[in-house]
């Protein structure tokens, strides 16, 4: 009745904690990158009396040494309001500097602002300063557009949205949503139908080239310079689940070695993981878990149960400690691998997240295994305890309901990890006392001769 009460409610503070801080999230307004390059400038341009048309827009940053960002905004526009801005200079410069004034940008305050025209192109200029700053390695990284860990919505709102570094550097790092894949610039495509948003999390680096050891001192200056906002994340989220994770592996084997009578029955923990896997696969089935790379993970967890589980049952003899190691550790790796390989679902960074998910309750069996045989099993324990920190890393910076949420999702899925696991680890202790025929090396971490 207890277990229950509580499980109501966890589903119950799941549901009721996205409706509280969801208007909390959805409260910041999209800001445009440029603002002059479209509807508020025509807003603009209408309340001053000027039919104005944007018939399209480029905007160009050049970043120099000095980490100064000088922007270059290129706004076509109808032949009338071009006439009327070529015959008054400096009723265009009211026009631009009110559109600033009035609106929110991502550029708040510009400096050196002017204003000229080319034919029917505006053309306006500005400086901002503090865009980037030297890091190591001879590396410039521009965090001007890094929300800092916090949820920020810019659009690009020009149809091409291009930065560069100071002369002779090209870009060391492979910013996320990246429109094209210009060695010396970053550019973002965008247009009246099709405004992407800059990613929250975009840094640029530029270096004096792409070598191994730039783009190692580019990703150390991103880490650097994220730590400050990206490690109060990480506690905020995986601190408890790591510790409740830590308590669950001390108890899994204090009462699993406790309550040992040395009259475990292999056939009937292998039937009960078995049935596990069958339980977890007619789960997906029930909840339409069919595409996905998650998805493909979460079969290769249940049909690894059941094989196991079959296998345990009826020869457990052919067990072994490595043949048991592998049938944990390569079966996630490998759907992980096929999945991004041969899918167009980004995994390369989220991978980690995948693999803490398919390996950690399948590590138990191992892990118990090596206790029961008197291997060091600390490698296994390291693991499953520095899951919730593994699954957390990739999902930096938390944005949407932020850490406390991921906490809720992490702490559930902790407690369900530590009851499957102690199953698994169950069978792997019994495995560890049934099988004859071989002794496996002293140390989990040696590789088999």
């Amino acid at each position: 009745m207890k277990f229950r009460a509580l499980l109501v409610s966890f589903l119950l503070v799941a549901a009721v904690f996205p409706a509280a801080v969801g208007p909390v999230a959805a409260s910041e307004q999209p800001r445009p990158v440029c603002g002059v390059c479209s509807d508020p400038f025509e807003s603009t341009a209408k309340n001053s009396g000027i039919e104005l048309a944007v018939e399209s827009s480029e905007l160009d940053v050049h970043v120099g040494d000095d980490g100064v960002g000088h922007w270059t905004a290129r706004i076509t526009v109808n032949d009338a309001a071009a006439s009327t801005f070529r015959d008054d200079p400096e009723l265009l410069e009211q026009v631009v500097s009110q559109t600033f004034d009035d609106g929110r940008f991502r550029v708040d305050d510009p400096e050196n602002l002017e204003t000229r025209m080319d034919g029917d192109t505006v053309v306006v200029t500005f400086d901002v300063p503090e865009m980037a700053y030297r890091g190591y390695g001879d590396v410039l990284l521009v965090d001007y557009f890094n929300a800092d860990g916090n949820t920020r919505f810019v659009y690009v709102d020009t149809d091409r949205f291009t930065v560069s570094g100071p002369d002779g550097t090209v870009l060391v790092n492979d910013p996320p949503r990246l429109e094209t894949g210009e060695e010396t610039a970053a550019t973002w495509l965008g247009g009246p139908e099709d405004r992407p948003m800059l990613d929250d999390e975009t840094y640029l680096a530029f270096g004096p080239d792409r070598s191994l050891t730039t783009q190692a001192a580019a990703h150390a200056t991103i880490a650097a310079d994220s730590a400050s906002y990206l490690v109060p994340d990480l506690i905020g989220a995986a601190l408890i689940p790591t510790l409740l994770m830590a308590l669950g592996v001390v108890a899994v084997q204090y009462v699993t070695k406790r309550f040992d009578d040395g009259g475990t029955d292999v056939a009937l923990l292998g039937g009960l993981v078995g049935g596990l896997g069958l339980v977890w696969m007619l789960g997906l089935v029930a909840m339409g878990v069919f595409s996905g790379a998650l998805s493909a993970i979460a079969w290769t967890l249940g049909v690894q149960f059941l094989v196991v589980g079959v296998v345990a049952a009826r020869r457990p003899g052919v067990l072994t400690f490595w043949r048991v190691v592998a049938a944990s550790v390569i079966p996630p790796v490998v759907a992980v691998l096929l999945v991004s390989l041969f899918t167009n679902t980004y995994l390369s960074w989220g991978a980690p997240s995948a693999l803490s998910l398919g390996v950690t309750v399948a590590l138990f069996l191992p892990f118990g295994y090596a206790a029961r045989r008197d291997i060091d099993a600390r490698p296994f324990a390291v693991a499953i305890v520095a899951a919730p920190v593994v699954f957390t890393i990739p999902t930096l910076p938390i944005g949407g309901f932020g850490p406390a949420f991921m906490l809720i999702l992490l702490v559930g899925w902790t407690l369900l990890t530590l009851v499957a696991g102690a199953l698994v680890y169950r069978l792997g202790w019994a495995l560890g006392g049934q099988t004859e025929g071989y002794r496996p090396p002293e140390s989990a971490t040696e590789t088999a001769t």
